[in-house]
Parts: C-alpha cells; structure tokens; sequence
C-alpha cells in the first residue's frame, strides 16, 4: 500500500510539471505579441501619443469625453471632461496629482496606486518586455495571462491564443485588507500606422460596469524609442 501510494504521488508530480511546462516561456508569448500588433518599428510610435475617447457612463446618465496622453513607460494624463464637471489626472515617475475643478490635491495611497495601475493597463509589448524579469506566464482556455508585479500592485494582461492581442487587463491594488480589481476590456482592433489600436474599451471597477469608451481619434507624438536589448 505504501509503494502504491508512493507511486501514485510520483505520477501525480510528474503529469503537474508536464502541464506546467504546456505554457510557453512569457519571452515567447511577447515576441508574438510583438509581430502581431505591427513589429518593433511601429510599436515604438505607441511610446508616446494622444487620444479622445467618447465615454458612454454607465452609472448615471451623464455622458462626457476623456483627453489621454502617454508617455511611455512612466508618464500618463487624463482630461475627464463631463456637463457638470472637470477632471484631471497626472501621473509622472510615481508622482500623481488630481484636479477636480479648481481644487487640486496630490494623489497618495490607492489613490495613486490606481493612477499607476491605468498606466500599466496601457503597456504595450515593448515595454513588457523590458519588464520580462517581473512576468510570470499561465494561461486559461483562450488566453495566455502574462502577470505583472510591481510592488503592491499587479496587472493581468490576456493575450488572445489566436491573435495574441491583448482581449483583458486585470488591474489588482490593495485597499486595507481587501483587493480591488480594474478590469478593461479592448474590442475592435485596427490598424493605425501599421500598429494594431483597440478603438472600444468596457471598464469595470469590482463587478460594476462603470462605462464604455470609444476612440475618436488619435496622433503619434515624438519620443524617444525604448531600447530592448
């Protein structure tokens, strides 16, 4: 009985690490990723660049638009603009501020940890790999999930299996002794300049829908390219 359950565990051990070396390497996944949203060239027009999206509220009935400017990887701003009124977020090098009108306070705790984690959700393939060392791959049915750990938060990115385009980011900070979670959705890729862009995002805070945003436009700015060696 003993040599039989001896054998079982051993068995058992060995189908574990067979599936867990099913998953490719997160290097692999990347390089993937990488071809499929342009290649190197043209992903680097996505280190810095504006956007104006229509955000279609979903708890409450008050549309409005959002002005965003990345800076890649450290840099992120938000224009919130709505009938009754204005936001802006700035986030530079860990450093982030909120605007609410003319009241302007400087974002600390979860305030900034979620000001952080709406720049990692942007990160495009170049970047998570110059952050490789910090990844770990798993993957589900339909998506290799590429974990990110920066301190005390982390992001989840879902890649497509078939398009290996990010479908999700799972964004997770700590409010005391509970986790919170941002989850956006990407639908309706094209190209723009060569670089594959989400033209519709579905944001949920926990398990609320709190709106859905579509791309109006967008412009490439200049910045200096990120060097993966």
């Amino acid at each position: 009985m003993t040599l039989f359950r001896n054998l079982f565990f051993t068995l058992t051990l060995l189908t574990a690490g067979l599936l867990a070396n099913d998953t490719p390497h997160a290097d692999v996944i990347i390089k993937r990723m990488i071809v499929a949203y342009g290649g190197k060239q043209n992903i680097q027009q996505l280190n810095a660049y504006e956007q104006f999206w229509n955000i279609e509220t979903k708890t409450t009935d008050t549309n409005g638009t959002d002005e965003r400017k990345v800076m890649m990887p450290n840099s992120l701003s938000t224009k919130l603009l709505y009938p009754n009124k204005t936001e802006i977020r700035m986030l530079h090098n860990n450093y982030g501020t909120k605007k609410f009108d003319d009241q302007l306070i400087q974002a600390k705790g979860p305030m900034l940890d979620a000001m952080k984690l709406q720049l990692m959700r942007l990160y495009h393939p170049l970047v998570l790999q110059r952050k490789l060392s910090h990844i770990h791959a798993s993957e589900d049915a339909k998506h290799y999930i590429l974990t990110l750990t920066q301190g005390s938060i982390s992001a989840q990115y879902f890649v497509s299996k078939e398009r290996y385009l990010v479908d999700k980011v799972i964004g997770k900070l700590q409010m005391g002794a509970q986790t919170m979670e941002f989850v956006t959705l990407y639908k309706d890729y094209r190209p723009v300049q060569g670089v594959m862009v989400p033209y519709k995002e579905i944001k949920y805070a926990g398990n609320v829908n709190t709106a859905v945003m579509h791309l109006l436009k967008m412009h490439f700015l200049t910045a200096p390219k990120i060097i993966v060696h």
